[in-house]
């Protein structure tokens, strides 16, 4: 019954013209990720994932979605792994040693179960609910990781997305801001809002990442991520008017 109220609050309260949709329940789109925004998200998305040059150029977290270098993700989808850790250091939350070691050495079993219990990927508008399995088990691993030292909400939602990048949305204080309002729910809301109307948001993010010549790599809950925190950052503007970017200092909370 909650579920099917959220849908229909979520619908009733869109404001839309074709698919000039800006506001869901409990979520307003930054600019980018609007209809209107359209050419901007293509211009900062080509921007955010373009290789790599210089001492101080590009967006390290454009490597985030596909680093590797050990060749073993697609055989560790149900272990945290050196390479996971190191990868959320380009997205400004490195892992603090304590928790490294949790994860990787003396809880590894653990936390291996507790990744098994959620299941394969899988996209997240095909949920049902995010009150029902497999998001139940995603929701108990989230707990099981804020209890490790140093981890919160940031840094917990992108090791998530490490493992499961079609199924869980990355949240940090910038996306929490700018999109939620400041809200502590957010998986609910946006659950709500990319499967409303058919799931048009998510179809955008996917006409997005097409327009953008990104690969399937690059998930459209991701691009939902890199646009909502380049508005909130302040980095759409700068990278449209060709300035340097701002970096954010690896937040000692979250």
């Amino acid at each position: 019954m909650r579920d099917v109220l959220a849908r229909l609050l979520a619908f009733v309260s869109v404001v839309r013209l074709g698919w000039r949709v800006t506001y869901y329940e409990g979520i307003s789109l930054t600019s980018s990720l609007t209809e209107a925004g359209e050419a901007d998200a293509v211009a900062v998305l080509t921007a955010y994932f373009s290789p790599l040059s210089g001492k101080d150029t590009g967006f390290t977290g454009g490597v985030w979605d596909t680093f590797d270098p050990s060749g073993t993700r697609a055989a560790s989808g149900n272990t945290f792994t050196s390479d996971d850790l190191l990868a959320c250091s380009f997205l400004s939350a490195p892992i603090h040693p304590r928790s490294a070691i949790e994860l990787v050495d003396s809880q590894r079993r653990r936390f291996e179960v507790l990744l098994e219990q959620v299941g394969p990927d899988l996209d997240f508008v095909t949920l049902a609910s995010t009150d029902v399995e497999p998001f139940t088990s995603v929701r108990t691993l989230y707990r099981a990781l804020i209890a490790l030292p140093f981890v919160g909400e940031t840094r917990a939602t992108k090791l998530l997305a490490r493992k499961r990048p079609r199924l869980v949305p990355i949240v940090d204080s910038v996306i929490k801001q700018a999109v939620f309002g400041g809200a502590n729910s957010q998986w609910r809301p946006l659950h709500a809002a990319l499967t409303a109307q058919e799931s048009l948001l998510w179809n955008r993010l996917l006409h997005l990442r097409q327009a953008s010549g990104l690969s399937e790599c690059v998930t459209p809950l991701r691009i939902f991520d890199v646009l909502a925190w380049m508005d909130g950052s302040g980095n759409t503007r700068r990278v449209l008017e060709g300035q340097s970017i701002l970096r954010e200092a690896p937040s000692q909370e979250d």
